[in-house]
């Protein structure tokens, strides 16, 4: 991903690969995610604190997951458990909540939570759905392990042996995280 993309190029680019996936209601999430702030939020608390820092977040993560993704078919992955499309999806829905949570302040060029982010991975599954938008299981197994699972039941590990998708999800944000430090 190109770092020195304007905020407009990268909400374009986001708005151009969801639409390429070509899913019933996607043009409802892209009104959805847009009236919550999705194109303007910081990333978090910790990372990617500055306008628009969400939206650099997933568009890292999804570069990232696409890499991942390639890296295993190489391994021998069967592509149809890691379609492109919901890649994309995960990839930039993985902390849809953090859009209305968090809030960057100009006065004093700080990120501060607007509201709570407690269960951010269910959060973020239940704002895609409200929507009207409808997740793939695959695409909802992603996006809530994409914390590693410690609130889910079973062993992350086992998991993604049978949801690769899960873990391309999960390292991309790591990985996308990482790089920022």
């Amino acid at each position: 991903m190109n770092m020195k993309m304007t905020l407009n190029e990268m909400e374009n680019e986001c708005k151009a690969l969801l639409m390429k996936t070509n899913r019933p209601k996607i043009d409802a999430l892209i009104k959805h995610i847009e009236r919550m702030g999705f194109f303007i939020a910081p990333g978090s608390l910790g990372h990617h604190r500055f306008v628009g820092g969400l939206l650099r977040h997933s568009l890292e993560t999804y570069h990232k997951a696409m890499e991942l993704r390639e890296r295993k078919i190489g391994q021998g992955v069967d592509a149809s458990l890691m379609p492109i499309e919901s890649v994309v999806i995960a990839a930039l829905m993985h902390d849809l909540c953090k859009a209305d949570a968090l809030r960057y302040s100009i006065e004093s060029h700080k990120v501060y939570a607007a509201k709570k982010t407690h269960g951010h991975s269910s959060r973020s599954v239940r704002q895609v759905g409200y929507s009207g938008f409808v997740l793939t299981e695959a695409e909802k197994l992603a996006i809530l392990w994409h914390m590693g699972g410690k609130k889910m039941r079973g062993n992350r590990q086992d998991h993604f042996k049978s949801h690769p998708l899960s873990e391309i999800i999960y390292w991309a944000d790591k990985l996308s995280i990482r790089e920022r430090h």
